[in-house]
């Protein structure tokens, strides 16, 4: 009996001592918690949120207005000028001069002068016209207008024409060297009753001629060398690239 009354008088001074303990441990919190150095209150804190704000509005300037035609017309200039620097041939505006004729020994001197010039250079061969035939077509001579009928009219200076080529089978009336003389011998056919005279150049061999084509500096070295190799012709081409 005297053990079990220990035993209570035990438990309850033990939970005495906790409720003690726990009442101090409270009243040191609640002075941590009330501690002015933590207080919420006392810390400065900025809040730009809270604080009044100007708005400054700049003065907007008008749009301004847009001419649709002028800019289109201004649009399709550009385009044009550039398609010209992009399409136009720097080399069209080029001096071109024409040399020749020469005979195939000759133009091989004129190549090897000419291979450092540093222009453009074509090689030509054309057939060159040695002066004019007046003839009689081959249409009015198989009418039966003939050596016979001529003669009755009193031409002396005529024959058939027998070679191969585009004068074939026609009747041959001068040959001469310049345009003037064969217009005035075509005239006295004419006085003399003959009619549908033409005439024609008579072509010579093949000649060789060289197309060059550069700029100031480059025609002037041409010019020289031209000087020291005086055979042929040095003169401006035919068309728009001469000079």
């Amino acid at each position: 009996m005297n053990g079990w009354r220990f035993l209570v008088v035990s438990l309850l001074l033990g939970n005495l001592g906790l409720l003690g303990f726990g009442l101090f441990a409270n009243d040191d919190s609640q002075k941590t918690i009330d501690s002015p150095g933590l207080r919420a209150e006392w810390v400065g804190i900025e809040r730009p949120w809270d604080q009044a704000v100007e708005v400054l509005r700049a003065p907007v300037a008008p749009a301004p207005k847009i001419d649709l035609r002028e800019g289109q017309a201004q649009l399709d200039s550009a385009i044009e000028n550039a398609s010209k620097q992009v399409f136009e041939n720097p080399r069209n505006t080029l001096v071109c001069l024409l040399w020749g004729p020469l005979l195939q020994s000759e133009s091989a001197r004129v190549q090897e002068a000419l291979l450092n010039w540093g222009g453009e250079t074509d090689r030509l061969e054309r057939q060159v016209p040695v002066g004019y035939v007046v003839y009689l077509p081959q249409d009015i001579v198989n009418t039966g207008v003939g050596i016979d009928q001529l003669s009755g009219k009193g031409i002396t200076d005529m024959f058939y024409i027998t070679t191969p080529g585009p004068l074939q089978g026609t009747i041959s009336l001068g040959l001469f060297r310049d345009l003037e003389r064969a217009n005035a011998q075509k005239a006295d056919l004419a006085r003399r009753g003959v009619d549908g005279v033409q005439i024609r150049e008579r072509l010579g061999p093949v000649r060789v001629f060289f197309e060059l084509r550069g700029n100031a500096t480059e025609i002037e070295t041409v010019r020289s060398v031209f000087e020291l190799n005086r055979k042929g012709e040095l003169k401006p081409c035919e068309g728009p690239t001469g000079s």
